[in-house]
């Protein structure tokens, strides 16, 4: 009989998730999102009722004698037959097994990529060429969050200007000698899921007790620029250099070239979704250094809209395009769409300009500290043009 009681396959069905477990004895039960559906002794349980594209947790409970000896808990999203081109994160299948014996992440394969890295709390794990890996030596005590990382070239990109937005973007890396051709022409990808304590994750359903709803959350994304002083790309251009925020990732930080926030606080009557919008002001530099110019560019770019979903949960899709008001310049483009829901579970995904820098933070609850979702580091102000590739990412949570 098997030692470890692990989940052995996975199945992803356009309106079926189905899973399949070893065999160590007793009766085994299956709870959806805290719900019991399903009580016996077979090893395998199938799923057709959900919705496209949100997160579900299966737990899977082993009983002898009326105790629970064991606990799997997974988390997955169903296949869905609709892809979003623009951001191929949005609509990708992630899963997450957490036993005493394991933390294995599974993903669905994406298009040209033959290597993934995987990093926990930060620190590089594995390099692998599957969709898949499995941690036997993680800390069962504290929070973990596992990041997947993955490049592939503009050319293999499914946009439908691949092709000639990659021929551009390599001559854009020959050009600029600040830069490299294959920054400038490979897409990155960065998967990350949150997962608390292991400890505390595989406690019986019925020894768990019901949590609090998540009322509040809130959501921050700002832009800056790094350095005090930035040469501008442009050098036809008499506005020879740009003041920047003289600063590195701080969700705190006033100095910002843009700032977004949005409060989502379910208690509130109506639309549970608060926006705020800012942006900074631009100084431009002439040779000497001294001040030419100064001016702040309109807010008009940056657009937030509510999703509607289900009891519980709320949404929304951004859109940030936001220009340089002192020259001819393209926008800081970005977009984010996300689900915040009262059961502590979250689901967001963006993409963005690889110029200049973002940062990403939200809470959970109120008066929480802030969580670093998503952090980039510019590659410098001629990165911001669009025929640059872009950096995709995604996070979501478990426990």
């Amino acid at each position: 009989m098997p030692q470890r009681f692990e989940i052995t396959s996975v199945t992803h069905e356009i309106g079926r998730i189905a899973f399949d477990w070893e065999d160590t004895g007793g009766t085994y039960h299956v709870y959806k999102d805290g719900e019991h559906v399903y009580e016996g002794t077979s090893t395998d349980f199938q799923d057709t009722d959900f919705t496209p594209g949100k997160l579900y947790k299966y737990t899977i409970e082993r009983q002898q004698e009326g105790m629970t000896k064991d606990v799997i808990v997974m988390q997955t999203t169903p296949l869905s037959m609709e892809k979003n081109a623009d951001n191929p994160l949005q609509s990708l299948v992630m899963t997450t097994i957490v036993a005493k014996s394991q933390v294995a992440l599974s993903w669905e394969r994406m298009k040209d990529v033959d290597q993934y890295t995987i990093y926990r709390n930060g620190e590089e794990l594995a390099q692998v060429g599957a969709n898949r890996f499995i941690d036997r030596d993680f800390p069962a005590d504290e929070p973990l969050t596992y990041s997947i990382y993955c490049e592939r070239p503009i050319a293999e990109s499914e946009e439908t200007f691949n092709t000639a937005k990659s021929v551009i973007a390599k001559v854009f890396g020959i050009f600029y000698p600040k830069t490299t051709e294959k920054k400038a022409s490979v897409e990155g990808f960065t998967m990350m899921k949150s997962i608390g304590s292991v400890h505390d994750l595989l406690k019986p359903v019925e020894d768990t007790p019901t949590p609090m709803p998540v009322t509040h959350w809130h959501f921050r994304y700002k832009t800056f620029l790094e350095d005090d002083i930035l040469e501008n790309p442009n050098v036809l251009s008499p506005n020879r250099y740009f003041k920047g925020d003289n600063r590195h990732f701080d969700p705190e930080s006033a100095a910002y070239r843009t700032s977004v926030d949005i409060d989502v606080d379910y208690s509130r009557p109506g639309s549970p979704l608060t926006f705020k919008k800012d942006v900074g002001e631009s100084v431009a530099y002439g040779l000497d250094k001294k001040i030419r110019e100064r001016d702040t560019a309109s807010d008009e770019g940056i657009v937030m809209k509510q999703l509607d979903h289900g009891k519980g949960e709320t949404g929304f899709f951004l859109e940030h395009a936001v220009g340089n008001p002192l020259t001819t310049a393209p926008d800081i483009n970005y977009e984010v769409q996300a689900v915040f829901r009262e059961n502590g579970t979250c689901d967001l995904t963006g993409y963005h300009d690889q110029s200049p820098d973002h940062e990403i933070y939200i809470t959970k609850g109120k008066g929480s500290r802030w969580i670093p979702i998503h952090q980039s580091r510019s590659e410098g102000l001629a990165f911001m043009t669009e025929v640059t590739a872009f950096q995709y990412w995604r996070f979501s949570n478990l426990g």
